[in-house]
């Protein structure tokens, strides 16, 4: 899914490429993922609306419309946004295309159906499903390392990847990253919160806030096209089988609360008797 460091550089591209175009008509080609707050029709109210402002809410990528007009899209599990300029061909799976004034049509694709495009008034953005109770922005300076150390004592029954990956408490970390911050902290992912010490949060704190800016930072280093999605630079995101960059010893997958975690079970040796020991367990077993 896109992460934090993906809707970033979604979002300065499109605040260069479209600020102040204007909106032209509404293609849709899957219903499903269209939510409508708004008495008239979306393709009459978005229709001569100009493009004011692009902005990031955890998952949530928000543009601003003249007249009050807000478009919130949550790309969930498999969104992408494609900008296709003319002479381009649209990405596979169109749901969504709204054409715009300069020539070039701003497309959603989802294989999946699941993403989600919301259109709202400015007022009613809290109506959103998520919106409204997403916890502290991970980028801003309310998310302190105070801040984070007390979100661990009101959650010390919860597994450190459940933890750092709920939105409504820290907004917002998605899969990928989260194994990354893991690892890059030496934690397990199944280590309960309550067991780690004031060394292992901090390490978890400071992982949290480099990880994010190195993503952010490869991210934009890779310039693709923002539908494209860039994992390249990960290191044991989706690994599984291949050699830690850090000890050579095996990536792993597991499950965690019905996610798929990855990790390495030397630098990130489990704190409690596993079900299956992925040290001494053959890489294919």
């Amino acid at each position: 899914m896109p992460e934090l460091p993906d809707l970033l550089y979604i979002q300065a591209y499109l605040q260069s490429a479209v600020h102040h175009v204007t909106v032209g008509t509404l293609r849709v080609t899957q219903p499903v993922i269209l939510r409508s707050l708004v008495h008239a029709s979306p393709a009459d109210t978005l229709q001569g609306k100009q493009i004011h402002h692009v902005s990031v809410r955890g998952p949530f990528i928000r543009i601003s419309l003249s007249g009050g007009i807000e478009v919130v899209i949550n790309l969930m599990l498999a969104g992408r946004l494609q900008h296709q300029k003319p002479g381009e061909k649209a990405a596979r799976s169109l749901c969504l295309s709204l054409s715009l004034s300069d020539g070039s049509r701003l497309n959603l694709c989802d294989e999946t159906k699941m993403a989600k495009v919301y259109l709202a008034a400015t007022d009613d953005l809290d109506r959103i499903p998520a919106y409204r109770t997403l916890g502290v922005d991970v980028l801003s300076p309310e998310f302190s390392e105070k801040c984070f150390f007390a979100l661990a004592r009101e959650h010390p029954g919860k597994q450190v990847r459940s933890f750092i990956n709920n939105h409504s408490l820290i907004s917002a970390i998605g899969n990928a990253y989260a194994d990354e911050i893991l690892f890059e902290a030496r934690l397990h992912p199944k280590t309960f919160v309550r067991t780690c010490s004031e060394d292992d949060l901090r390490r978890l704190y400071t992982a949290i806030r480099t990880i994010l800016q190195w993503g952010i930072q490869e991210v934009r280093n890779a310039a693709q096209p923002i539908h494209v999605k860039v994992r390249e630079h990960v290191r044991v995101r989706n690994r599984r089988g291949e050699p830690c960059p850090r000890c050579g010893t095996t990536i792993r997958r597991e499950g965690v609360r019905g996610y798929d975690v990855f990790f390495c079970p030397v630098c990130q040796p489990a704190t409690r008797t596993p079900f299956i020991d992925w040290r001494t367990t053959p890489p294919n077993g």
